[in-house]
C-alpha cells in the first residue's frame, strides 16, 4: 500500500530522526515504513497519524488518479537546468497538500508575497499549534483581529505574530482557535 508518510513528514518540516524521536522508534523504521519496505499496519498508521495532527484516512494515498505534471529537471544557479529532478521526483501532482486547507489572495504586495499569489494553508486546532511555530500563518482568535504573520513563540507562553513586511508591529496572542501554515504559494504570471 502506498502511503503519504514522507509526503506529510516533508510538510511538517520533520527528518526522519525527528519523527523516529516523536515515535518512540528508529530512524530506520521510519524509513522503511514510509518507502513500504515493510507492511504498514493501522497501528502504525495511527501512530504517525497523532504525530502529524491528521486524519489516518489521509495517510493512505488515494490520488493515484488524480492529474499528475512531469517534472522535466530543475533550475539552478545562473538558470542553469537539469535534465533530471535530483529529488527523485518526476512528477508534480497539485493537489493541496493539506488535511484543512484554506486559501487566500495577496491583495497587495507583502514582504516576500505579490499581489495576486493564492496562498494555500493547512488549518489546524489548538492542540497542534507547536507544528505551525516558525512558520507563516494564518491566525484565528475569537474576540480579536485574525492575522498573518510569522508564527513563534515568546518567553512569557504567549505566541507572536511577526507581519511579513518589514517595521510592522509584532502581535502579541494568547492560544489561538486555529493556526494555517501556509503549505503552498501559487502565483500566476
Amino acid at each position: 500500500m502506498t502511503t503519504r508518510i514522507r509526503h506529510f513528514r516533508k510538510l511538517r518540516r520533520l527528518t526522519q530522526s525527528d519523527l523516529a524521536e516523536r515515535l518512540g522508534t528508529t530512524a530506520a523504521t521510519v524509513s522503511r515504513l514510509e518507502t513500504a519496505d515493510i507492511t504498514v499496519s493501522v497501528a502504525w498508521l495511527r501512530r504517525f497519524a497523532d504525530a502529524f495532527g491528521v486524519q489516518v484516512s489521509d495517510l493512505i494515498d488515494e490520488r493515484e488518479a488524480q492529474m499528475r505534471i512531469p517534472c522535466m529537471g530543475e533550475i539552478g544557479r545562473a538558470g542553469t537546468l537539469s535534465s533530471t529532478p535530483t529529488s527523485g521526483e518526476s512528477t508534480v501532482m497539485l493537489d493541496a497538500p493539506a488535511r484543512d486547507p484554506i486559501a487566500f489572495r495577496i491583495r497587495e504586495n507583502v514582504g516576500i508575497y505579490c499581489a495576486g499569489d493564492l496562498l494555500i494553508a493547512d488549518r489546524m486546532a489548538p492542540e497542534h499549534v507547536a507544528m505551525a511555530l516558525g512558520r507563516d500563518c494564518f491566525v484565528e482568535i475569537e474576540g480579536e483581529a485574525s492575522g498573518f504573520g510569522r508564527f513563534i513563540s515568546s518567553d512569557n507562553g504567549c505566541y507572536l505574530l511577526v507581519p511579513p513586511e518589514p517595521g510592522a508591529l509584532v502581535r502579541s496572542l494568547p492560544t489561538p482557535d486555529w493556526v494555517a501554515p501556509v503549505v503552498m504559494l501559487i502565483r500566476y504570471f
